[in-house]
């Protein structure tokens, strides 16, 4: 083969190699996660400049959900129906924000700047459609694609996995250790500079609610075990093709529940302990 033919076959190679991983879907989940993620900043960026700017006209308002925020500045009106009002944070708490306005020290406003005001909010409102107009849309890819992780991890901790390390076969490739702590590196290349920095005990995952929900002193064990069973979830979404979450499920309940339980003995065995110290 003449050196010609020889370039022309790798880029044929090359051409196809770049079409087959163009195809793969789950790059699709990647682009939806980060889009999830852009979205979500642009929309909690825009939320504080919206309570900053409403917090001239009713600094009383406080709402801890920037869309719940939103909501009502787009539909509130100080001589307005409350019904709105109640529809987005229940009857109790329209209650006390219209009890609130009306000893309101916020300034008055004309209808020009209300109008921009309530067309910010409006955005955002919009904005928050759209973030759960894709998480919907990710579940299922998620369920399409890769149905083991999402039934074991949950299709939010799946799309993120996937997002982070690029593609859904190289996270069936990387051991569990691995899987544990994706998203801390900054927090695992602290520990690798100075050993007096206890390394992280997991990343991405500690959204699990088997993790977050625990007491700090058993999410390692429990987030290991979470680790595992993604891994396993992962090479069967990658490459075998079989369902089998359902088990995982299984296991990883059956562990999650040794943990504690585990937990709670070595704590009932410290409270007689700290009593007797006491006494």
């Amino acid at each position: 083969m003449n050196p010609s033919s020889k370039r022309e076959s790798f880029i044929r190679k090359t051409r196809e190699a770049v079409h087959e991983a163009l195809q793969s879907r789950d790059m699709l989940i990647a682009n939806v996660q980060r889009s999830i993620d852009e979205l979500t900043g642009v929309k909690n960026a825009l939320g504080e400049r919206l309570e900053e700017w409403y917090a001239v006209y009713f600094p009383e308002l406080k709402l801890d959900d920037k869309a719940k925020f939103a909501q009502f500045v787009s539909v509130f009106d100080k001589k307005g129906d409350r019904q709105p009002i109640e529809k987005i944070v229940g009857v109790k708490k329209a209650s006390e924000l219209m009890e609130l306005v009306s000893k309101s020290l916020g300034a008055d406003i004309n209808d020009n700047d209300l109008e921009k005001c309530k067309s910010l909010a409006k955005e955002i409102v919009n904005l928050d459609n759209l973030i759960s107009e894709y998480e919907k849309y990710q579940e299922e890819l998620c369920q399409e694609i890769c149905p083991n992780i999402s039934t074991v991890a949950g299709a939010a901790i799946a799309a993120k996995l996937i997002s982070h390390v690029g593609s859904l076969s190289k996270l069936s490739l990387l051991p569990a250790s691995t899987i544990q702590v994706l998203g801390a590196e900054k927090a695992l290349f602290k520990h690798l500079k100075n050993k007096r920095i206890d390394p992280p005990k997991h990343g991405i995952i500690f959204q699990h609610v088997y993790i977050s929900s625990s007491p700090k002193v058993v999410r390692g064990k429990i987030a290991r075990a979470l680790a595992n069973k993604i891994t396993l979830a992962a090479k069967a979404d990658a490459f075998t093709k079989r369902f089998i979450a359902e088990d995982l499920k299984k296991d990883l309940e059956k562990r999650y529940n040794e943990v504690m339980e585990q937990y709670k003995k070595n704590k009932a065995v410290e409270r007689p302990a700290d009593r007797g110290a006491e006494e």
